[in-house]
């Protein structure tokens, strides 16, 4: 199970690629979109809000709950790592320390790797598992357009009750109090 929160339902998502990379796998190349979701919703929600604060402005958001999409890359196994010529700082695609031109390598190795995996599987590639850089348990997945889920449900993230109780009380999260 992948869950993953986003502006749209998943029937309006678009594909297109994005003229400069935005996020940790998204292909330098422009061809193709990447979207992310991750193996629990609590870690859905610390990659979507970083600070914890979930502003009302995001009860239109959607919560997609995705089942498991089959066969896919997974950087968390060293097997995996070893073959690509890469290390286990790839799941967080940052440098402990940023150099003073600001560029961060790994995160445009990650890129390139996008561009990679859809040219090696012919411009279907499988998903990329990862470990998320916010919650190191939880596991997340870049996946395109070509990517076959088993099923999709969505609801509103402020209509998410079980979801906010555990944000608030387990992890710190500012909600909006009409919420819960």
């Amino acid at each position: 199970m992948w869950w993953r929160i986003d502006p749209d339902h998943p029937h309006d998502w678009a594909w297109d690629g994005f003229a400069q990379p935005r996020h940790r796998f998204d292909p330098p190349s422009g061809r193709f979109r990447v979207r992310y979701a991750a193996n629990d919703p609590v870690a859905a929600a610390r990659e979507r809000f970083p600070a914890r604060r979930i502003p009302v402005s995001a009860g239109r958001l959607q919560l997609v709950r995705l089942e498991a999409p089959g066969n896919a890359l997974h950087l968390t196994h060293q097997v995996n790592l070893d073959a690509l010529g890469l290390d286990d700082r790839i799941n967080t695609a940052r440098l402990d320390r940023p150099l003073r031109a600001g560029a961060d390598p790994l995160l445009t190795v990650g890129q390139h790797l996008a561009d990679a995996v859809h040219d090696w599987w012919d411009g279907t590639p499988p998903p990329i598992v990862y470990r998320t850089r916010t919650l190191p348990s939880a596991r997340s997945v870049a996946f395109t357009g070509s990517c076959a889920w088993g099923a999709v449900s969505t609801g509103r993230l402020r209509d998410a009750t079980s979801l906010l109780v555990v944000l608030v009380t387990d992890h710190g999260f500012d909600v909006p109090d009409a919420w819960l």
